[in-house]
């Protein structure tokens, strides 16, 4: 590079400003591909900030798209009702049904309460041993002393154990609440010492029954000392019962119900209740209906925020008019008005908007303009005050059809189970060649057994067996001793026994017994379907065997479905059916029924899942617009190199002009010399010289 003073001296011999000179003719040539340059860097980095912009205006019109694809949305419930200080409904799903609801309130459910004898303090001692407490319905005489017990054979007893870290009245109050059995112990002062107070969970099934078995010595475990104290069951009642357990009573429309809780959630599903007191004779009446006011609502919000969606695009996309600080008002065209990508998104998204709802079958409502969305010269939407009514008031159901992703099935065997991204909206026909079926174990005949039903007494034999669950074994099982007052009860017995295995649990290997009258056996169902689902009992007692009918012998496995989606074989697990990788139904997952056959199914996403979709597709990490904005980084860092080998250029050019200007200042200075030369040479002649 030349030095400046260098720049600087030149011109020096000729007079001319050549240094002035060097930077006009090196700006002139430089000003044309900075010009390129500047230009492409600018709208370019408009277009940086203007995509994300529009990534932004994508995100919201995305939120108020998911409103109405969350059943919240459309498919919300509003309840009416009877005022009353009885029952109260404090939750509406949105599957509840529509319709209307009589209640009555003849009961409320209560806790069973026992209360031991008074102590004079908390830290009293109560002795050593252990309490069992086992579940149940209690029977009590007028003095509330336990006549009979019938235990809840699905429960497992709990174990209390108190010894010299907790033997105090406050230790057996800590170590019931500390066993996580929903048992509560509270010590109360009633004016004539403490006492402590046990509380079961509501409901008659979750009275308590009480034994002792009381550490060293020769106790009776019956007696009022140490503590036996505690003990509640049909031998000695030491605690008193201050309350029995009682269901909650009450009457749907006229049918009779009985619940454990004063919570009610199943009655009707979606619909739960708060049972406050008993008041019979009074009928309260729930009227559950539609919340069409809010899903309109929620529709009003999607228009309103389109049109935003359209207004904070239109500089990017269209023209604004800009003024300058001067006042002058110039026409500026976004920076994505040619971008194809951009372009391309809008057009899908305006399409989508226009376009007909794939998967709504025979639907008279498949577009927006059914409802009465219109769509504008300028792009924006419009609401038909009146076809927007109409809809809603006469078509609901199939508003939310049109709006929210839904599925159908023409066949109660056949269900949609769950669908995937890649899976086209659409109907498809299922054809079921093998119908699918679960493993089972059938019992032998009880009625050639010892077994004597009802009132079956297990405590006089040991009943084991080992089971053999979709090829998990478990351990050796071990049937409670226990009076089973039918068969049924019995049944109920062993399926809680198999189910509370720790193998088969662990690989979720789980059965459903039941008692075939019929044929007068137990039948032991897996959960599971397909050919990998099997029962076999590997082990068994002989009492196991002659009693019960549970011999050592294998089930019949069961059967895994096989079927077409639209003529096409379909992959097959258990009692789902899948379609083949790569056709359009891709991504549905069926759920088959032993006796179906053959069936359509629609699935449609929606207006809002549609739209929700594409939105995704956009701005989800890695696509389309994430790589636009990567190519056009890469546009700044090539601009970069470009700025770069430009001002090299311009270096190398200036210093070629630098160097030909002391070219020329040489020469310049050369002929000068000579002038110089000859003048002098003119003077000292004869002939020439300047004479005074």
């Amino acid at each position: 590079m030349i030095d400046n003073n260098i720049i600087q001296s030149i011109g020096a011999g000729s007079g001319i400003d050549t240094n002035n000179l060097v930077k006009q003719l090196t700006s002139i040539e430089k000003a044309a591909p900075q010009n390129r340059i500047d230009k492409t860097r600018d709208l370019t980095e408009s277009k940086i900030s203007d995509f994300g912009k529009l990534k932004s205006a994508l995100s919201t019109l995305k939120d108020a798209t998911k409103t109405l694809t969350d059943p919240e949305g459309l498919f919300s419930k509003t309840a009416s009702f009877t005022e009353s200080d009885a029952l109260v409904p404090v939750e509406l799903g949105t599957d509840v049904q529509t319709g209307s609801y009589t209640f009555e309130v003849n009961a409320i459910a209560k806790s069973q309460s026992l209360s031991s004898t008074s102590f004079a303090s908390i830290t009293d001692t109560v002795g050593e041993g252990t309490l069992t407490i086992r579940l149940g319905a209690v029977t009590t005489d007028v003095n509330g002393e336990m006549t009979a017990f019938s235990a809840d054979v699905e429960e497992d007893a709990i174990e209390i154990v108190i010894d010299s870290s907790n033997n105090s009245l406050s230790g057996l109050r800590d170590a019931i609440n500390n066993s996580d059995s929903g048992i509560q112990a509270t010590i109360v002062n009633d004016g004539s010492g403490y006492k402590l107070q046990i509380k079961a969970a509501s409901g008659a099934a979750n009275e308590l029954e009480i034994t002792v078995a009381e550490s060293g010595g020769t106790p009776t475990n019956e007696d009022a000392n140490g503590l036996s104290r505690f003990a509640f069951n049909t031998t000695v009642s030491q605690l008193t019962e201050n309350q029995g357990g009682q269901d909650a009573s009450l009457t749907l429309n006229g049918l009779a119900i009985t619940r454990e809780t004063n919570k009610v959630e199943d009655v009707v599903e979606g619909l739960t209740l708060d049972i406050l007191k008993a008041a019979p004779g009074e009928e309260i009446n729930i009227t559950i209906s539609d919340d069409k006011a809010f899903a309109e609502q929620n529709i009003r919000d999607f228009v309103e925020a389109y049109n935003l969606f359209l207004e904070v695009l239109e500089p990017i996309f269209g023209t604004s008019e800009v003024e300058n600080d001067e006042g002058e008002t110039t026409t500026v065209t976004g920076s994505l008005a040619k971008d194809s990508l951009a372009k391309s998104i809008l057009s899908q998204i305006r399409s989508t908007i226009a376009s007909s709802i794939p998967g709504l079958g025979n639907s008279d409502f498949t577009s927006l303009t059914n409802v009465g969305i219109r769509t504008e010269l300028d792009g924006t939407l419009s609401i038909d005050e009146d076809d927007f009514s109409s809809a809603f008031d006469t078509n609901f159901e199939d508003v939310q059809k049109l709006f929210a992703p839904t599925t159908y099935s023409s066949s109660g065997e056949i269900f949609i189970n769950s669908y995937g991204k890649n899976t086209t909206a659409g109907e498809y026909e299922v054809n079921i060649t093998t119908a699918p079926d679960q493993g089972y174990y059938n019992g032998g005949d009880i009625d050639d057994t010892e077994a004597t039903f009802p009132n079956f007494d297990s405590s006089a034999k040991t009943y084991d067996f080992k089971i053999s669950v979709n090829g998990n074994t478990s351990d050796t099982l071990v049937i409670p001793s226990a009076v089973y007052a039918d068969k049924d009860e019995m049944a109920a017995a062993l399926q809680t026994l198999i189910n509370a295995d720790e193998t088969l649990a662990a690989n979720a290997a789980t059965v459903t017994v039941t008692y075939d009258s019929i044929n007068d056996r137990f039948d032991i169902t897996s959960n599971k379907y397909g050919a990998s689902s099997t029962v076999e009992i590997t082990e068994a007692s002989a009492s196991t065997s002659s009693d019960l009918g549970l011999a050592v012998a294998a089930g019949t496995p069961g059967v895994t479905v096989v079927g077409t989606i639209d003529g096409v074989a379909g992959f097959a697990s258990g009692n789902v059916l899948l379609p083949k990788l790569g056709e359009p139904a891709e991504g549905l997952a069926l759920v088959i029924g032993k006796n179906s056959s053959t069936g359509t199914v629609n699935f449609s996403r929606g207006f809002a899942g549609e739209l929700d979709e594409l939105i995704t597709s956009f701005l989800t990490a890695g696509g389309v617009i994430d790589l636009r904005e990567d190519s056009l980084e890469s546009d700044l860092d090539d601009l970069d190199e470009d700025q770069t080998s430009l001002d090299r250029r311009m270096t190398a050019y200036q210093e070629r002009l630098i160097q030909q200007f002391i070219s020329m200042e040489r020469i310049l200075n050369s002929l000068n010399s000579s002038g110089s030369f000859l003048d002098n040479l003119v003077n000292t002649l004869p002939f020439t010289a300047k004479r005074d």
